[in-house]
């Protein structure tokens, strides 16, 4: 999707235990944990589509996806959205009543976001110290 929405997660709390993991230990585990944040995005997403009827063919309902994004040593990223080429029409309103689907799923989760990269690094943090 053209532009760029994100949330940073400061994990300062979660350093010391990451710091335990080889490197690429840890950079999956970082991988992993931003994926599940960017599942909760993405969910948030495909609600967000069907309540503002944003559906014509789903072609946009069924694309949007969170997917891995550029990641390396201990910085990980994901992209979440749809892959239909106009669906940024609709999110803008440009030619119509904006839809913010996208926007809201991740402005109005911010806490969820947090709570599964948060959760998942203690679960990768636990797995490794057995």
């Amino acid at each position: 999707m053209a532009g760029e929405l994100s949330v940073t997660v400061d994990i300062r709390d979660l350093t010391a235990a990451l710091s335990r993991l080889d490197g690429a230990t840890r950079g999956a585990a970082l991988a992993s944990a931003v994926m599940a944040g960017g599942l909760v995005v993405e969910g948030e997403g495909k609600q967000n589509i069907i309540r503002y009827d944003f559906i014509d063919t789903g072609a946009t309902l069924n694309s949007t996806a969170a997917r891995e994004g550029d990641s390396s040593g201990d910085e990980a990223e994901a992209e979440i959205g749809p892959a239909t080429e106009y669906a940024i029409f609709g999110e803008l309103g440009i030619g119509q009543s904006a839809k913010p689907f996208m926007r809201e799923a991740l402005e109005g989760n911010k806490s969820a976001i947090v709570q599964a990269v948060a959760d998942e690094l203690r679960a990768a943090i636990e797995r490794a110290s057995r």
